[in-house]
């Protein structure tokens, strides 16, 4: 990929970090043209005045703090990264934050951390070539989640009965509430030495009283509006990610990845397609393409119309929301397994593999391996014989899923 110049705002009131940060950043001058501010006004002003690829700042500022600041930037600058920087934040600063920034790092950090971070972003960013398309996407705060599965979760959050378990369930069914709590529990603020990729685990971490307060206070998700403008529906999506995870689960564990593999594999499934729900919620995005409102679109016609796919737009919103490298990789490539995977099958693989038997098994009457699969590529990775058993998978998970829906 082509090495983009990034351009980054760090905002802090502290002169001497600013000065700090000045001198850091020196080696990294090949990378990103960096530009200070020391005040939230002065940081408005500078955005005025110039574009921005992010914005770095200090929570703790007087006269606008940086919570405020950041939403005033997604007023009028929506297509900023915003990355909030600071230390000794109280729980109800990381809620504030949850629909504002889209990352938060620890402070103290030092500047190589802080680097990998926004420029793992900046890097995702630059696979949407479209200018408008990169804004449409950054603006995006939080996605639509399936009614029944929204409503399920409400329900079950004002019962006096309820459980982290019952909790985590429901969210981890649901493609929009498994990506936010994910974003959330791996803020740096939580201070956890390792990458959460569980949406189970991320509830268990946070606690029954957050996880309440998120919901129902904050209302960190929202129930997905059908106004009939796309062809494909949330719940086909549902459906499809749901059929998808499970399959993946169930062949990491086949060809025997490891234990954190096989989660991965199962959270990947359900966040594969994140990037049509990214779609779905663009107000304007089928005025500025009609051949979205039409039918069932391919990547290809993605491609051809957007000069990107849901993939990479998922990958982006993923990759800056901080979800895990391994998940964010994935779900990026999973249409393009050659441009990422080794000659070893991996968690790649499986995704893929996963993916195109589900839309085989859902699509087809018979076995139709080469319409949803690159051959060439099954074979450099030693996976040819195993498709027979794995369609059968497939379909026995498939045409049970359909039996219960149907129950």
């Amino acid at each position: 990929m082509e090495n983009h110049i990034h351009s980054i705002l760090f905002v802090d009131d502290d002169p001497m970090v600013l000065q700090g940060l000045k001198r850091s950043l020196d080696e990294y001058s090949d990378h990103w043209k960096a530009d200070f501010a020391a005040s939230g006004k002065d940081a408005l002003q500078k955005l005025s005045e110039k574009h921005y690829d992010a914005i770095v700042t200090d929570m703790h500022m007087p006269v606008m703090d940086g919570i405020q600041l950041l939403d005033l930037v997604s007023k009028t600058s929506p297509g900023v990264m915003r990355f909030v920087l600071s230390g000794h934040v109280t729980d109800l600063q990381v809620m504030r934050a949850t629909t504002i920034a889209h990352q938060m790092i620890a402070k103290p950090s030092d500047i190589d951390h802080i680097f990998t971070i926004v420029e793992r972003a900046c890097r995702l960013r630059d696979t949407l070539t479209d200018p408008k398309l990169q804004e449409l996407v950054t603006e995006i705060k939080h996605l639509p989640s399936v009614p029944a599965l929204y409503n399920q979760l409400i329900k079950e959050l004002d019962s006096p009965n309820t459980s982290i378990q019952s909790v985590g369930n429901i969210i981890a069914k649901d493609t929009a509430m498994t990506a936010k709590i994910l974003q959330l529990v791996n803020s740096a603020f939580f201070g956890l030495p390792d990458a959460i990729s569980s949406p189970h685990r991320a509830v268990t971490i946070l606690g029954l009283n957050t996880v309440k307060a998120l919901v129902l206070g904050i209302h960190i998700f929202s129930e997905y509006q059908d106004h009939g403008i796309f062809p494909t529906t949330i719940n086909s999506i549902w459906k499809h990610s749901l059929l998808v995870s499970s399959v993946a689960n169930k062949l990491a564990q086949q060809i025997h990845l490891s234990t954190q593999d096989q989660e991965n594999a199962r959270v990947s499934g359900i966040l594969h397609d994140i990037g049509k729900l990214a779609l779905m919620s663009m107000p304007d995005i089928t005025t500025r393409v009609p051949v979205l409102r039409k039918g069932e679109i391919s990547v290809e016609m993605e491609y051809s119309v957007l000069k990107t796919s849901h993939a990479e737009i998922g990958g982006y919103l993923l990759g800056m929301w901080g979800l895990p490298s391994p998940i964010v990789d994935v779900v990026t490539f999973h249409h393009k397994p050659n441009s990422k995977s080794g000659d070893n099958p991996d968690l790649l693989s499986v995704l893929y593999i996963a993916n195109g038997l589900a839309n085989m098994v859902h699509n087809e009457m018979e076995t139709n391996y080469p319409k949803y699969l690159d051959m060439a590529y099954l074979e450099r990775i030693g996976l040819v014989n195993q498709l027979d058993e794995w369609a059968e998978i497939t379909d026995r998970i498939y045409t049970s899923s359909e039996q219960n829906d149907g129950s």
